[in-house]
């Protein structure tokens, strides 16, 4: 043991696996910069079924020569909810699949191309005018620096076969191949790169200082380790992206469990698809090039098996990983009466979105409600929660717009055509009215983050133009379900009288300014407040233009059902958990036991409805 020059058996090994983790960094960096936005774009648009998608997710990985960048990026789009989580799944399984293909290409003994690439690639690089060409050329410089780190790890390798205590710990590994799952999965999380990691095992048993069984342990530790990144990836994401970390997880260690107890079915298998060593001098270069390709076998055998097991059962699974990871904020909430098979029967297609619209004018008026509580009361809020109401309204906007599209690209009568342009208007208008809602909760944060005080004739104010907004919603939902004619009257009427409130509130704030009874900036909230709410009287306002100019009576004979057939008053589970829809006593209704915020100023204790002076806190408006 004194003979050996541990040294460099130390600096070639980890210099080795630096230039392989380097190269194959780089190599993924070029190739995908190559590429383009294409691959985005095909990630996010040919991912129908999971079956697609774990085509798509190969196909990729195999591209950028990375599957924790594929990993991340899904992980991300199915965050900003550019791709559903069940279509991930595919992708997923299919990126297990492509990462195999840096294995196959490290199993040919084509070493001596490295340098070559590197010269090559280093031209292009720094020399070619267009950008395309110099990506390129860092995806050759990436592939030569792969095959010289892997060179030198090799050379660092055959010299521990010197050390006693070097085989003995690799005879471990051969004796215990748990031990060598979890040695696996640790050097993979440590250097986050699974093909490095099946680098250092392709070397380990090329010079038979590993079992194939050895080494195909090390490859199942290696697809645990790689893990890490994706759930790193997902911290601090919404439940539908940490949903999709968790199934590349117990996608990767299930299938390690199957393999470790099919491991004497599993090796005979890998050993028939490969060329063998038997009868092959061992150390020679065909004796190595035999093991490293049973080894690069061994893993793209097991992703390919293991992607089908899961594609079988992905139905179940991604039930399974819902229900575990429940997505209670609901970032997106499904359209209830429309569906495309209607667009043949047009009227039936028009009643449809008619109530969708009431439905839509529901959520709306839940969001304006809860807005108002959490204004009075910011210290209680969840704005996560409200925000995903707001992207509920936007998904429903989104979903009834294509609908209509698709409906007036049918041959449809005159008369539902008509209807088309202002079901349209009106769909916009209750969007915007999320738009404000969405404001309002920003105020209500600032106020929380700067603890601004409001004065108790504040929030009359504030409770005044809340509870006209909240009338003039709950009869346009009225209208869409069948009401009487002179709804949008009356709604129009109640307009005036928020505009008349606004201007009002603001009069009496400046005298509450000049008088020294508020700070500016809580001045400036309130009557940004007032202003939100202003703008949310206009576009129901407009909305009432639209019932009274025809969409009403349009309505009663398109109508095909009552919309009450889907549960509202907080049963729906498609809207968010914990925010209750509109009661029919006015109040604010809440499925736990925090108080209710009524919507009506008489219903206030406040001192001076007893006679006494009113209440301004310090800082107050």
């Amino acid at each position: 043991m004194t003979g050996i020059d541990w040294f460099g058996i130390i600096s070639g090994t980890l210099g080795g696996v630096a230039l392989l983790m380097y190269g194959i960094r780089i190599m993924g960096d070029g190739l995908e910069a190559a590429a383009g936005t294409a691959i985005r774009r095909i990630l996010a648009a040919l991912t129908r079924n999971a079956w697609l998608g774990c085509l798509v997710g190969a196909v990729v990985t195999g591209i950028v020569q990375s599957s924790s960048a594929v990993t991340v990026m899904t992980v991300g789009f199915v965050n900003a909810q550019l791709m559903t989580f069940r279509q991930a799944l595919g992708v997923i399984y299919g990126a297990n699949i492509g990462t195999t293909v840096t294995g196959q290409i490290m199993a040919f003994q084509i070493t001596r191309a490295a340098l070559p690439a590197i010269a090559v690639g280093f031209a292009l690089s720094y020399f070619a005018k267009r950008r395309v060409v110099r990506n390129l050329g860092q995806g050759i410089l990436g592939f030569g620096l792969l095959f010289l780190g892997l060179l030198l790890l090799k050379e660092s390798v055959e010299s521990l076969k010197e050390s006693e205590l070097a085989v003995q710990l690799f005879t471990s590994f051969s004796h215990n191949l748990i031990l060598a799952v979890v040695a696996g999965a640790i050097v993979t999380m440590a250097i986050q790169s699974s093909s490095a990691s099946l680098g250092i095992a392709m070397a380990l048993a090329a010079h038979n200082l590993i079992t194939l069984e050895a080494a195909i342990a090390l490859m199942l530790g290696d697809n645990i380790g790689t893990c890490i990144t994706a759930q790193i990836a997902s911290l601090g994401t919404q439940p539908t992206a940490r949903r999709t970390a968790w199934a590349h997880t117990i996608h990767n260690v299930v299938g390690v469990v199957l393999a470790l107890i099919l491991l004497k079915w599993f090796t005979p298998v890998v050993l028939s698809l490969s060329p063998p060593a038997e009868g092959i001098d061992v150390g020679s270069s065909a004796y190595q090039a035999a093991l490293q390709r049973q080894v690069a076998n061994s893993h793209t055998l097991f992703n390919v098996l293991d992607a089908l097991l899961f594609l079988i059962f992905n139905r179940w699974f991604a039930e399974l990983l819902e229900r575990w990871i429940p997505d209670r904020r609901r970032r997106a909430v499904e359209a209830v009466h429309i569906d495309r098979r209607l667009l043949e029967t047009p009227v039936a297609a028009a009643g449809a979105t008619l109530q969708e619209l009431g439905r839509m004018a529901r959520a709306c008026r839940t969001l304006v409600r809860d807005c108002t509580e959490v204004l009075l009361q910011p210290a209680r809020a969840d704005f996560d929660d409200l925000r995903a109401e707001d992207e509920a309204i936007d998904h429903l906007q989104e979903s009834i717009t294509k609908y209509l599209i698709a409906l007036v690209e049918e041959d449809i009568p005159e008369h539902i055509s008509r209807q088309v342009p202002a079901m349209l208007h009106v769909t916009n208008d209750l969007e915007r009215i999320g738009d404000h809602c969405k404001n309002l909760i920003e105020l209500a944060e600032q106020r929380l983050r700067e603890d601004l005080v409001w004065s108790d004739a504040a929030d009359a104010d504030v409770l005044d133009m809340a509870a006209m907004v909240d009338e003039m919603l709950e009869l346009s939902i009225s209208a869409f379900s069948g009401g009487d004619r002179e709804i949008p009257a009356r709604i129009l009427e109640l307009e005036d009288r928020v505009d008349r409130a606004t201007e009002q509130g603001r009069v009496a704030h400046m005298q509450r300014a000049r008088n020294g009874e508020c700070l500016m900036l809580s001045g400036v909230i309130f009557l940004d407040t007032l202003m939100n709410y202003e703008k949310i009287g206009d576009h129901v306002r407009n909305i009432a233009h639209a019932l009274r100019d025809g969409l009403m009576e349009a309505g009663a004979t398109l109508r095909t059902t009552e919309p009450d057939d889907v549960p509202d008053a907080g049963g729906d589970a498609r809207f968010p958990p914990g925010r209750g829809m509109p009661s029919s006593s006015g109040g604010l209704s809440r499925p736990d036991s925090q108080p209710r915020l009524p919507l009506d100023r008489n219903q206030l204790d406040r001192p001076e409805a007893e006679g006494g002076p009113p209440s301004h806190g310090d800082g107050g408006v």
